[in-house]
Formats: C-alpha cells, sequence, structure tokens
C-alpha cells in the first residue's frame, strides 16, 4: 500500500473570490437580465454572482476585465 502524501500546492477547493458589497446591481453580460447575489457563507463554494435566466456564475473580476 502506498503512503498518504498531500500534494504541494495543496488544492484550494474555496477559492478567494472578491466579494460585492450587500445590494450590490449587476446585469449579466450573456442575457443582461438581473443578477442575483448569493451570500458568502463558509458552506458556499461558488462564485458571487448567480443569473437564474442563463444559470451562469460571474466573478467580480470577470466584470473589471478588459
Amino acid at each position: 500500500m502506498k503512503k498518504h502524501t498531500i500534494p504541494d500546492p495543496s488544492f484550494n477547493f474555496k477559492p478567494k473570490f472578491v466579494w460585492p458589497e450587500p445590494n450590490t446591481n449587476r446585469e449579466c453580460p450573456k442575457c443582461e437580465q438581473s443578477l442575483q447575489l448569493l451570500d458568502e457563507a463558509p458552506n458556499y463554494f461558488g462564485k458571487p454572482w448567480w443569473c437564474p435566466a442563463c444559470q451562469w456564475q460571474f466573478t467580480e473580476e470577470e466584470f473589471t476585465a478588459p
């Protein structure tokens, strides 16, 4: 049996996304519908913005990228 090893660098299962201020509004860049700002909970591993219409997630960095 192989010895257990930890990968280096270790896997990051919860990326450190920049979370916007509460009550911030944005429109989906794909379908131009209103996005939902999701809660920054310890057990949530997705991106902050969710589009219910096209079912896509976005980060703040995706809105500021050129």
